[in-house]
């Protein structure tokens, strides 16, 4: 899956939008430092179907950018390819570690194995 970036008017649009200030809520305004200056992020990931669109835009600083991919869309996105392997049957098959609880077996202090019944 691509990404789709946004067009140059709509990060035009969202930047007179902001108005100089980050829209993630933060309050702070945009300079020439690498860390400060605007980047164009979708509202909704584009991996969970978000668009290119104005309404989806919004204009944050570099170190927000990276604040919200990390502590909001990653964790959805990971959910959401887990979800698709599931559905697909890719996920691996999760077997009980010999020994536990699940397995319905225990092992005595002479060594020999016994079934347990519960």
């Amino acid at each position: 899956m691509s990404r789709a970036e946004f067009p140059v008017s709509v990060r035009r649009a969202a930047l007179a939008r902001a108005a100089g200030i980050c829209e993630c809520g933060c309050g702070r305004p945009f300079t020439d430092h690498p860390q400060e200056c605007p980047t164009y992020d979708h509202d909704l990931p584009d991996y969970l179907g978000g668009k290119p669109t104005l309404e989806n835009c919004k204009a944050l600083r570099v170190d927000c950018h990276k604040l919200k991919t990390r502590d909001q869309d990653m964790p959805h996105i990971v959910k959401a390819r887990r979800g698709q392997k599931d559905r697909q049957g890719l996920q691996p098959i999760k077997r009980k570690i010999p020994g536990s609880k699940g397995t319905g077996l225990r092992k005595k202090m002479d060594g020999s194995v016994v079934r347990v019944s519960e």
